[in-house]
């Protein structure tokens, strides 16, 4: 789940571009990082009117971080056939990288992972349902610390490695599955690097070397640059450490982010795994002056073009844009803001297609309540506003989610599983549908606050016991809490089902003893529910399903909108243009451009007709070029569709914009 920052996304490129003039340094990464970036094949991506991509995350009846740990299949075929019902044709399944590897320096697959991720696909498919998958989700209730697994991909080269090797398996196991799309990264699970400003001064100079921040740094600036946005002298690259949070360097780190997630995680990640995507960052964030001194927002944009990819993978929710004072917002409002940042992005990233891979349409994430939100009783007249913004400017969305779900911090709720789960349990064969406690017997777990993964952690949660009911009114379960200090007698005779609320301490042991017999088919402690579905905890139709209905059927195919030239001429990544079919079989296709010798680069135009790339062109100072549409496009009347396509774009200082060609008589010659 995204949690939006206070961001202010429309001023932040500018923002950025100002504070490199004034400190008289290039924005680090322009003209850099792209110089050995290759564009995306225009041939891998779906064109204009594509079927549109309707999706949906499905977590069985868990939630992300334990729904590997359920019996999911027992339910999977009933909820993809539901899926359909509610107009979807894609699922969306969340792989952890934990849990799916048997260790972190490890890059084989769990066989039976691998099995029930192949069950799941199958299923799927009988449901005509395809697939996305959300590749080395960083969280698995099963493995312990489980986070620290993607924070040791920055630091660890043994650890990368097998990462790598991971993700080459995961490919190989579904790439023979037709209804697997794609799958695709998350900034999320890479993003633990941004609390490294948090550490004492000592540690941050380690983690400078062990990041490669230092080695990125010689690469790309000078010691005079650096020492300068520092504000301090240094004499040799090791003695630069990773500033501190609120230092204004921090923004020279958050650049070193923008270019690692690029070069060491995804276009290795898309060699061993072709179809991948990457979730990009699209909030912008905070660099300080100091302490409440706001010195400019950060834009990810230079990560936002991903080389190679199929998609441009997105979240979005109404508070983007904003400035989170808990605005309440209008179905207008918040359609505008919809369609201003796919407006943004679209302007950095072209024609490759975009999904919304998280559609926040609502969300009441803990610690976040002063997000800007959109009242739940008009979320219906959003999605009829929506529509034609994401018809127009994507090609899919997803929800997050399609059933509302607990923060449950039970790894494995129904026994399933044993890892990560109760001392003192027994292994259970996986056909058993229930877990014996006998009288006397005893299970205990120690749970953390982080595991409810919710901002400060829940002051309580719900602890819930589910067992075969035995018609006994005597109480059959005792619950103890911290020093066998006895909380409560349950009593599940009623309808199988007894629940109690425990204050939730850093550390909460959690004791559950026999008083008889049981057999127990769940255990749950849930420290909040997220009522973000179309469905409910049971898995009925909400009453705002009918909207998402609806909005589904009418989102039948992608109907792209052109790309414009900028009022001065300038094109961004793309423009694209529709003319008359050429009459003529010496017609030519004609335009010049031109380019500032002070422009760091040279990009290079593709050319495109009908979806077909002809040709390639410089994009040089003062140059016009011609090109014959003889065999080039299609014979008959119309029309033909012609896109230009910058391999490179650059953000001049004091222009929020980012440039690919300045292009010119753009049009189509027919000789006589």
């Amino acid at each position: 789940m995204k949690r939006a920052l206070l961001i202010l996304v429309g001023l932040a490129a500018l923002a950025a571009a100002a504070w490199f003039a004034w400190q008289n340094l290039p924005a680090p990464g322009d003209g850099k990082r792209s110089d050995t970036t290759p564009e995306t094949p225009i041939s891998s991506v779906p064109g204009p009117g594509g079927p549109y991509l309707k999706g949906a995350h499905w977590f069985g009846e868990a939630w992300a971080v334990n729904f590997w740990n359920t019996r999911l299949l027992e339910r999977a075929a009933e909820d993809f056939a539901a899926l359909r019902e509610d107009g979807f044709n894609t699922v969306v399944l969340v792989v952890p990288w934990p849990g799916f590897s048997p260790a972190m320096t490890d890059g084989s697959l769990v066989p039976q992972r691998a099995e029930r991720l192949l069950a799941l696909i199958d299923l799927a498919a009988e449901a005509e349902l395809d697939v996305v998958l959300r590749v080395s989700y960083a969280w698995d209730a099963s493995v312990p610390r489980s986070g620290r697994w993607l924070r040791q991909l920055w630091l660890d080269p043994g650890v990368h490695q097998a990462w790598i090797k991971h993700l080459g398996a995961l490919w190989t196991l579904v790439q023979d599955r037709p209804n697997v799309l794609f799958g695709f990264l998350s900034w999320e699970d890479l993003w633990a690097v941004e609390g490294f400003g948090e550490a004492p001064p000592e540690r941050r100079l380690e983690l400078a070397y062990e990041t490669g921040y230092q080695d990125w740094l010689a690469r790309y600036s000078t010691l005079e640059a650096v020492s300068r946005r520092y504000g301090r002298p240094f004499q040799a690259w090791h003695e630069v450490p990773v500033p501190a949070r609120l230092e204004p360097a921090f923004g020279l780190f958050f650049d070193f982010i923008d270019y690692a997630w690029i070069e060491r995680f995804f276009k290795p990640a898309q060699a061993v795994f072709p179809p991948l995507s990457m979730e990009i960052r699209i909030d912008s964030d905070p660099v300080w002056n100091a302490p409440g001194d706001l010195a400019y927002w950060h834009s990810h944009e230079l990560s936002w073009d991903l080389p190679g990819a199929p998609w441009t993978t997105v979240y979005w929710a109404p508070a983007m844009g904003g400035a989170n004072e808990g605005e309440t917002l209008t179905p207008e409002e918040s359609a505008e803001r919809l369609a201003y940042l796919m407006n943004r992005l679209r302007a950095v990233t072209g024609e490759r297609p975009i999904f919304i891979d998280q559609f926040l349409v609502e969300d009441f994430t803990p610690g976040f309540e002063m997000n800007d939100r959109l009242p739940r009783d008009q979320v219906d007249e959003f999605l009829e506003k929506a529509r034609p913004v994401l018809e127009r400017l994507t090609h899919g969305y997803a929800l997050w989610t399609w059933r509302d779900y607990a923060h449950n911090a039970v790894a494995s709720p129904d026994f399933s599983s044993r890892q990560g789960n109760w001392v003192g349990a027994i292994d259970l064969e996986l056909n058993d549908a229930t877990y014996p406690l006998r009288a006397g017997e005893r299970l205990q777990r120690g749970f953390g606050r982080h595991e409810f993964h919710a901002p400060g952690g829940p002051e309580s949660a719900e602890l819930c016991v589910e067992a075969v009911i035995d018609g006994d009114p005597a109480p059959d379960l005792r619950v103890y809490t911290d020093q066998l200090r006895l909380r409560a007698e349950l009593d599940t005779s009623g309808e199988g089902r007894a629940c109690i609320d425990i204050a939730v301490s850093p550390l909460t042991t959690v004791t559950l003893e026999a008083i008889s017999d049981l057999e127990l088919f769940n255990v749950s402690f849930a420290g909040f529910v997220q009522p973000t579905g179309i469905r409910d905890l049971e898995g009925q139709p909400k009453p705002i399903a009918e909207a998402w209905r609806a909005l589904n059927r009418d989102l039948a195919r992608a109907d792209p909108a052109p790309f414009e030239f900028f009022d001065d001429g300038w094109m961004g990544k793309t423009v694209t243009r529709s003319f008359d079919r050429p009459r003529s079989q010496k017609a030519e296709l004609e335009f010049r451009t031109f380019l500032p010798e002070s422009w760091p680069f040279q990009p290079v135009l593709e050319l495109r007709l009908d979806g077909e790339t002809i040709a390639t062109a410089p994009c040089a100072d003062n140059m016009t070029h011609r090109f014959p549409l003889a065999g080039n496009t299609r014979s008959g009347k119309g029309s033909v569709q012609v896109a230009l396509t910058a391999d490179r774009t650059f953000r001049p200082r004091n222009d929020e914009r980012r440039l690919g060609c300045l292009v010119t008589d753009l049009r189509v010659v027919n000789p006589d």
